[in-house]
């Protein structure tokens, strides 16, 4: 029976309890919606509609509930200046900084300004193998070429409206990028409208490696099921044939309690996308635990551009602490109709919890509302490769009361051997902000990555900033990609939105290599998003110089295996033999091939192979039969009349016999001799003329 779900709630000491799951599925076939080109755009206003003012601690929304749970959590864990950033242990390898730049446009006259996009930024970002650093803010799409140092686009900036080739009436919001190198494409996700009426899903591929180039625009239903829903937050992954897009389901006019009817998966044939044909696609919905919702699924991305495996992330986002994680799994295709959950519950070390605001110059201290809003717990960034899993969030540092990073790791997700383990990242001073994670390795076996962020405090206008997760666990010091110019002020009341999310990407070609794009505050106190390379401080990569020794002309080579970076001890092992600790192979013969395979402490394998060469002094000599049974012929030439001696040895260089020593004449010469005095087995046979190294033959005698 397939098993389209795998549902589990996780713990970081271990499994403890079993509970109920549920979930259902529906099928869906999607119509090829449009082909629009951003070269034959209309100019586009832009226009948006905002909320302008903070929502009331005692509204019945969300966010007022949100707001609720900040003052309760500041009652609970008030802030307290510590020194010291509360992490396991520092390396002291910081992330290396490269390019960085702010998002800008230019005007008629030539002038470049800052582009401040909406409110919030909803900073997306994917980046190709050729150097197109796409970018999203808000409602819309910038592009930098880094070969060409340039902007990529025509026009500076594509609305996703335009790209939609939708209606100046209709809301265009919370965009999400992902590049496919396999295919070289871009995937671009956004929403369209809040209400069940209007609500879709805007799905577009990349016709090429460009985003100047034609996009196909698809359509997925906000409100699938035909009941009264919308689609907010969504979140996109890949694997080798699909998308998984995410998005929580919202009931209009009603109190947060009941306001959310769960998150849900839709599954796409991404091949039909880049084909821009129409497609079966396929939504999960109703997916609870104990029954109640999973709130929140966030989609966990592979450390290349696609997973292995389509995994999916839960938490309690909204709790003042909890210690729950859920983790969902599809393993099915879109065509498979079975249904099969299966849930365990766990408790997390340390526990996470609802972040209090982010501070800034004009914010009310002795408010909990007022500041940056650093929204909920939820998972805001996850990788994979297959083995373990990486995760971030936004939490109240207990020990401090500060907005802090959670980075958790799961390893062997869904197994009996599943561990989970956490570190609460933070500083005495910061409040840190919707934090994403990209893979930094060398190598698939890596566990490294980099983690970026926004920070703000009473003295630091808002920043981008970034940390390094080594392989041994360690964390480095914080390292400020940009600093603010100026607080932001946005609303009259000091509540600012600082979010939504952070755009992240490994350069899949460079591998070390990412791009982020975070929040900044402008000397104009608007927002502004500042885009940056930024790359490993690791070069463990393991490499091999091999160092031959010894007569492998009478096979006695000596093939000594020196590798270079990764993490020592090694372990070493010859043509399939078990591993040890000894990094020699001894006794082979010229010719013969040798594989070997390096394993670090990280559990990196580099495997190799070592052929030695031939030896024989001149060319053109010829001896056969080899393998032989009955009688050698070995032809050489030489220049003159010489004195000729030959002599054959066993494998391990002890004389056997002296088979000749007289004068050769002129031009060629034939030796013949019989090898029935010989066993069977492995021989070198050896010339010499003048005393001086003629031939060296390497002589096989085969069964009679």
């Amino acid at each position: 029976m397939n098993k389209l779900f795998t549902l589990l709630i996780a713990c970081f000491i271990g499994f403890s309890s079993f509970g109920q799951g549920s979930s259902q599925s529906k099928k869906y076939t999607i119509k090829s919606h449009q082909k629009v080109d951003p070269n034959n755009v209309k100019p586009d206003f832009n226009a948006q509609l905002l909320k302008g003012e903070a929502p009331l601690p005692g509204g019945t929304s969300y966010r007022s509930f949100l707001m609720r749970q900040k003052i309760e959590s500041s009652k609970k864990f008030p802030r307290k200046k510590l020194s010291g950033i509360n992490v396991k242990k520092s390396s002291g390898q910081k992330p290396v900084i490269g390019t960085g730049m702010a998002m800008t446009r230019s005007l008629a006259n030539g002038d470049t300004i800052n582009y401040s996009g909406g409110v919030p930024n909803d900073n997306a970002l994917a980046v190709s193998n050729g150097g197109i650093v796409l970018a999203a803010i808000n409602n819309v799409l910038w592009a930098y070429d880094t070969e060409a140092d340039s902007n990529a686009l025509k026009l500076d900036l594509l609305t996703l409206r335009q790209i939609a080739n939708g209606s100046s009436l209709q809301n265009y919001f919370d965009p999400k990028l992902i590049y496919d190198e396999e295919a070289d494409r871009f995937i671009l996700v956004f929403l369209r409208g809040n209400t069940p009426g209007a609500s879709r899903i805007i799905v577009c591929f990349s016709s090429t490696n460009h985003p100047m180039d034609p996009w196909y625009v698809y359509e997925l239903p906000g409100n699938p099921l035909k009941n009264n829903r919308w689609t907010d937050f969504p979140a996109v992954s890949l694997t080798k044939d699909h998308v998984y897009i995410t998005g929580n389901l919202i009931v209009p006019g009603v109190t947060w309690q009941v306001g959310f009817d769960g998150s849900v998966i839709w599954q796409m044939d991404k091949s039909k996308g880049y084909a821009n044909e129409d497609m079966d696609s396929r939504l999960y919905h109703d997916i609870k635990f104990n029954g109640k919702y999973t709130r929140n699924l966030h989609a966990v991305r592979g450390i290349n551009s696609y997973a292995d495996e389509a995994y999916f992330l839960s938490n309690r986002n909204f709790d003042i602490t909890n210690d729950s994680l859920f983790i969902i799994k599809v393993i099915s295709g879109i065509n498979d109709t079975t249904v099969n959950p299966i849930i365990s519950m766990g408790k997390t070390t340390p526990n996470y919890g609802v972040p209090p605001n982010g501070r800034q110059q004009d914010t009310d201290l002795n408010d909990p509302t007022k500041g940056l809003q650093t929204n909920d717990g939820r998972v805001l960034g996850a990788i994979s490769n297959g083995d373990w899993i990486q995760f971030v969030s936004t939490t109240v540092n207990p020990a401090t009361g500060l907005a802090a990073i959670y980075h958790g790791t799961i390893q062997n997700p869904l197994s009996p051997n599943q561990s989970i383990t956490g570190t609460i990242y933070s500083d005495p001073v910061l409040d840190f902000g919707y934090p994403n994670i990209a893979f930094t390795g060398n190598e698939d076996c890596d566990k490294e990555a980099i983690v970026g962020f926004n920070f703000t405090s009473p003295t630091d206008f808002p920043g981008v900033a970034c940390f390094y997760y080594g392989n041994d666990g360690s964390y480095s010091e914080l390292t400020k990609l940009v600093k603010g110019e100026n607080f932001t002020d946005a609303h009259s009341d000091s509540y600012e939105r600082w979010g939504d999310y952070f755009g992240i990407q490994t350069k899949y070609n460079e591998p070390g290599k990412i791009w982020t794009a975070g929040y900044f505050g402008l000397a104009n106190n608007r927002n502004g998003t500042w885009v940056n390379e930024v790359s490993s401080p690791d070069s463990l990569k393991i490499t091999v110089e091999t160092i031959e020794t010894g007569r492998s002309v009478f096979c006695q080579g000596n093939l000594t295996i020196q590798p270079n970076g990764g993490v020592p001890p090694y372990l070493f092992s010859f043509n399939s033999d078990s591993a040890t600790s000894e990094n020699t192979f001894s006794d082979y013969c010229d010719g013969d091939t040798i594989v070997y395979q390096i394993t670090d402490t990280r559990g990196c394998v580099l495997d190799g192979e070592f052929i030695s060469d031939k030896k024989t002094s001149i060319s053109g000599n010829v001896s056969y039969p080899n393998p032989f049974n009955d009688r050698m012929v070995v032809q050489f030439t030489l220049p003159s009349e010489q004195k000729v001696e030959a002599y054959i040895f066993d494998k391990k260089g002890k004389l056997v016999a002296e088979i000749i020593n007289t004068n050769g004449h002129a031009g060629l010469n034939e030796l013949h001799f019989d090898v029935a005095p010989l066993a069977q087995g492995a021989y070198v046979l050896k010339i010499l003329t003048n005393g001086n190294e003629l031939l060296v033959e390497k002589m096989i005698k085969t069964l009679e």
